[in-house]
């Protein structure tokens, strides 16, 4: 019985400290260090959404990978194209990367935003949003070559 007292206390004990560890984890996900992810925009950075949305053609929009950015993506990065900062990033649709991938730039500022995108609803060719620079263009053009 003693035993069985000890191991009931060892069980618990092992349980309480997964949950100690468990709210670790959670709180080092949700603390400033971790990366913002491309669907994050919405909510976290809405005038850098705004700004995709502008570019994006209307019969894009309403998909949701496209639109609301609910697909496979890849995290936020920094980076620095002719002397500009922005936010790039990459998406595609779920189980379907190789016809319907979009990567984008879009300034720190929220201000303008460029992509590259493939899908069959603009004729299964990469096409260009936003006007793109040179160096824009062939930043984004490595994406599609990743």
């Amino acid at each position: 019985m003693a035993f069985l007292n000890f191991r009931s206390g060892w069980v618990v004990g092992i349980i309480l400290s997964g949950a100690v560890l468990c709210l670790g984890l959670s709180a080092e996900a949700a603390s400033p260090g971790m990366p913002d992810y491309v669907w994050d925009l919405r909510k976290k950075k809405p005038s850098h959404y705004r700004a995709y949305l502008k570019i994006l053609p209307a019969k894009l929009k309403h998909l949701p990978w496209f639109g609301r950015l609910d697909g496979t993506g890849m995290p936020l990065e920094r980076v620095m194209i002719n002397g500009n900062t922005y936010y790039a990033s990459s998406i595609c649709k779920p189980h379907d990367c190789a016809d319907n991938f979009l990567t984008f730039l879009v300034e720190v500022d929220g201000s303008r935003a460029v992509a590259m995108v493939k899908a069959p609803e603009i004729g299964s060719r990469v096409v260009e949003l936003g006007r793109p620079t040179a160096a824009e263009r062939e930043f984004m053009e490595k994406e599609f070559e990743d």
